[in-house]
């Protein structure tokens, strides 16, 4: 267990936290819930940082980093539609999508034959949810077109997700 292990399982931890403040009825709960969030992507960052900067890269950081961003977003989007202020389109395309990367992620990792690592298009669709649920969550000007964008970003990572699934899978059957 190393730094940035650590710090992806604080990160986990904050799950709880974040849905403890985000239900306690208290004022601005959402808001507050939403800095928590924050908070974990900042982690997000710092640990990321120092897995690639101190070669700290391990198979467990490979699993869980993604694992701790798919349970948060998970979180804070269910939460976000229960209180009405996430479209149900976009719940569960977002949703969907976690939950097939998930799974198939966890079975490419149990056969061992394909690296399941973010690629760019996957940070750029994490950071636009993160962005459209942060608008909402605050009220913020162009909430909608963040929603959009992060919906759109959600689809064409998932396309790439699965194109690159489907080049490895027919790859290995031309060998």
């Amino acid at each position: 267990m190393n730094l940035p292990n650590l710090i992806t399982i604080g990160r986990i931890l904050l799950i709880p936290l974040f849905l403890l403040v985000f239900w306690s009825g208290r004022p601005h709960s959402i808001q507050w819930a939403m800095l928590v969030m924050a908070l974990a992507g900042a982690s997000d960052i710092i640990d990321g940082y120092l897995a690639r900067k101190l070669n700290l890269i391990t198979s467990i950081g490979k699993i869980l980093d993604p694992l701790a961003d798919k349970l948060m977003i998970a979180a804070a989007l269910t939460s976000l539609y229960l209180v009405g202020l996430v479209p149900l389109w976009l719940f569960l395309l977002i949703i969907l999508k976690e939950l097939i990367l998930v799974l198939g992620s966890g079975f490419v990792v149990y056969k061992r034959e394909y690296d399941v690592s973010a690629n760019a298009g996957g940070k750029i669709a994490t950071v636009s949810i993160y962005a459209a649920l942060f608008f909402v969550s605050f009220g913020l000007p162009a909430q909608n077109l963040f929603l959009y964008m992060a919906g759109i970003m959600a689809l064409l990572s998932f396309i790439n997700y699965l194109y690159r699934y489907y080049c490895f899978i027919h790859r290995k059957t031309k060998s």
